[in-house]
């Protein structure tokens, strides 16, 4: 029975593949449109001069999308249907997309009250980002058994094509913001958004799944998970300096901001920095799943954190436009750099049977600091300025980054002793 589940397995492998990559090619593609970075921003910032709602976004995005994980992971042990689960948690995060391009657009015809616009705002962010957190353990787990080989080919392939997407919509936003109010502006971005998040939908709706035996699944089900995973050693050192490596966040939300406010520039720069961010993502996602595949994802953390800490200290010390430009580059590099490493690592660290756990565990050890670490970002902020947070982030940044490289060894080279899937 075994042998007839994995010859079903390696019989879908390439149709999943696609589809896998034609999911993944609209989320990194919906990221741009709806980049907590950049778009949603500039958006909320005209309704509220607090920048501590402002560092609210990419809060809720980060609590959102790995505090439900370690339910979900319960769950899961429960059950071995992957696909449904998916498919109706994705159409929840849908109808989150939807109700924020509705607020959009309805907002300037019917002059809805600036709180009334925020609080409806959050709710739309926090139903799609909740939703992210409950889909991420079960796409995870149904991704590691219907791609068991090359799956930072996969991620690098279409992180690169949804790159692709993503200039074109970083293009498109900075020429309807030089030529349109925003109020005409963004519901062209969210609304082609929404329409990639529907193609998305589709994918998942084609993916096949292949349910193991019953000794097969059984196999499956840790007997101590906590307990192995405590035992870790090398992963918990991982999670301690990854998590200060959090840090770095509470600069991103504020580096287009401080450059509208620092240098008196043009709304459609937004557009700019929008396609320099996706450009820099779309050009070395290509190389990081190829070096991941080859020598490990968390060279690609190290080099990631690297990009980050630089882009703050520049931010800090050299204003300008185009120093502006290589900032967005560098932290292009570190969002797609700990994107793609946030969970190919984890089949690294993980023997195959806890990969739910080990991603539950991994998220809600970096849940609690990542989502206070862009509020705080927002109160000096509101306070000592942008550059406090930049100095703040990069000097962190490059403490994690030291502590990580002398401390943590390499789970990929641990492999080569005690070799599993990866």
């Amino acid at each position: 029975m075994k042998d007839t589940y994995n010859r079903q397995i390696e019989k879908n492998y390439r149709w999943n593949f696609l589809w896998f990559t034609v999911d993944n090619m609209m989320f990194f593609f919906i990221a741009m449109g709806l980049s907590p970075y950049t778009v949603l921003p500039f958006y909320l910032k005209h309704f509220t001069d607090s920048n501590i709602l402002i560092a609210l976004i990419p809060a809720i995005q980060i609590l959102g999308n790995t505090l439900p994980q370690v339910f979900m992971a319960r769950f899961l042990k429960k059950t071995e249907e992957r696909k449904k689960h998916l498919f109706l948690i994705a159409s929840i995060q849908r109808f989150g997309i939807l109700g924020m391009l509705i607020l959009i657009i309805l907002q300037p015809i019917l002059n809805i009250s600036n709180l009334f616009t925020i609080i409806f705002f959050f709710l739309t962010l926090g139903i799609q980002n909740i939703a992210s957190g409950l889909y991420v353990p079960t796409w995870l787990d149904f991704l590691g058994k219907s791609i068991p080989t090359r799956r930072g080919l996969l991620f690098g392939i279409s992180n690169f094509l949804g790159g692709l997407l993503g200039l074109g919509i970083g293009w498109l936003l900075s020429f309807l913001l030089d030529r349109f109010p925003y109020t005409q502006a963004m519901p062209w971005i969210v609304g082609i958004a929404f329409a990639a998040s529907l193609v998305s939908l589709l994918a998942i709706g084609l993916w096949k799944e292949t349910l193991p035996p019953k000794h097969i699944t059984e196999a499956y089900q840790p007997v101590s998970s906590r307990k192995t995973i405590l035992a870790d050693n090398n992963f918990i050192k991982y999670l301690v300096w990854r998590g200060l490596m959090v840090m770095l966040d509470i600069a991103t939300p504020f580096y287009a901001l401080s450059a509208l406010k620092r240098l008196k520039i043009a709304d459609s720069q937004i557009g700019v920095f929008t396609v320099l961010l996706s450009l820099s993502e779309t050009i070395l996602n290509p190389l990081w799943g190829w070096l991941g595949d080859h020598k490990g994802f968390f060279n690609i953390v190290l080099i990631s954190a690297a990009a980050g800490s630089l882009a703050a200290f520049l931010a800090a010390t050299a204003p300008g436009l185009v120093i502006y430009y290589v900032i967005f580059l560098l932290a292009g590099a570190m969002i797609s750099g700990l994107q793609i490493t946030n969970f190919n690592i984890v089949f690294e660290f993980s023997p195959k049977n806890l990969v739910p756990m080990y991603t539950a565990v991994s998220q809600m050890a970096l849940s609690p600091l990542s989502g206070i670490i862009p509020v705080m970002g927002g109160l000096i902020a509101d306070h000592f300025g942008y550059l406090s947070d930049f100095w703040l982030a990069g000097s962190v940044g490059v403490i994690s980054l030291t502590g990580m490289w002398l401390s943590v060894r390499n789970p990929k080279k641990i492999q080569g002793l005690q070799p599993m899937e990866s």
